[in-house]
């Protein structure tokens, strides 16, 4: 039986959210995430018609429809240098989820799934302290339903000084009504730290294995979440029955053979490398590797632990010695 799940991204503008996201499928299509490859998961994207009526009521004269969709523009902004949800409403997009390999057999009996995630602009769910941002009440409201109506969260952070960022004081408060409020569905939560690339951009070669060992990014989590005074309410969360989940995450990912952080320093803003002259999607899937980016969204979903997430129990483990780690500090 096809279920169908919402899950919510939300954080401050300029986190990562629509990055992660636009990111998220060819993360899933490449593998590069920290599930066992016999998960074998397939992500697609579907229209909202097709998310409301289900697979049973697919129109065939859709079927070989070639208009492109609303995730396959964003793709396509994504790939020409950037990204950002526009800070005046929240937008929604529609996958299938399936899972194709060894999985816990009450995973299996549930798919496939159809998803449902929104896309918030920072300005509405974790503005700047002080900031005067003209959000009508309409769409504050919708984001709110939203978010009280989703299945799952996810917190999508840069990783910052957090006790140095203007937004900290707004996302402590989001999260704090989101504890108390009585009529949430929630059921899982994950706290995602974007631009995950960036502590590596020094290690050459050398910087994908670095990033692809889980017990430094368990080290990155700890370090980063250790000021972080909001911490006790998402463990009052977990408290009640909400699974609450941290880890990393690189949209811009690393290079394909070179295995250096994926950030252009020849071109102008952030952009991934290609090759000259060559255009289209093989641009990026000759040079491209996203790392992690479907982390969040395959636990919000399959309630499923990688190697990459971590619970408060792990977060709170004394930390072992790690020598490669010393370069991170």
């Amino acid at each position: 039986m096809t279920e169908k799940l919402t899950v919510c991204l939300v954080g401050p503008k300029k986190g990562g959210k629509s990055s992660l996201l636009a990111s998220l499928v060819d993360c899933v299509a490449q593998s590069a995430f920290g599930y066992s490859p016999r998960l074998r998961p397939a992500l697609q994207p579907i229209s909202q018609a097709e998310f409301a009526a289900g697979p049973a009521d697919l129109r065939r004269a859709d079927f070989f429809a070639a208009e492109k969709g609303d995730y396959e523009r964003l793709k396509q902004e994504f790939s020409d240098g950037g990204v950002a949800t526009d800070t005046l409403n929240t937008y929604e997009y529609y996958f299938r989820l399936s899972v194709n390999g060894e999985a816990p057999p009450e995973v299996v009996t549930r798919g496939p799934w159809l998803l449902e995630i929104v896309d918030s602009a920072g300005e509405i769910a974790a503005p700047p302290d002080g900031a005067e941002v003209a959000i009508l009440n309409d769409v504050k409201a919708k984001l709110a339903r939203q978010m009280l109506e989703a299945d799952a969260l996810v917190l999508v952070l840069p990783l910052v000084r957090l006790d140095d960022s203007a937004w900290m004081g707004a996302l402590a408060r989001l999260i704090d009504r989101l504890a108390l409020a009585r009529e949430k569905k929630l059921k899982r939560l994950v706290v995602v730290f974007s631009q995950y690339e960036r502590l590596f951009t020094r290690l050459g070669p050398s910087a994908f294995t670095y990033a692809c060992d889980p017990a430094v990014a368990l080290h990155v989590l700890r370090k980063s979440l250790r000021s972080a005074q909001w911490l006790s309410r998402l463990r009052a969360l977990d408290a009640v029955g909400v699974s609450v989940r941290y880890t990393v995450c690189s949209a811009y990912g690393f290079v394909k053979r070179f295995q250096n952080p994926n950030m252009d320093p020849h071109q102008p803003g952030e952009r991934r490398f290609r090759r000259a002259g060559l255009e289209g999607a093989r641009v990026h899937s000759e040079y491209w590797r996203p790392f992690l980016t479907a982390e969040p969204i395959l636990y919000a979903a399959l309630g499923l632990d990688s190697a990459f997430t971590f619970s408060h129990a792990q977060i709170d483990a004394l930390e072992e010695e790690i020598p490669a780690t010393a370069i991170l500090a």
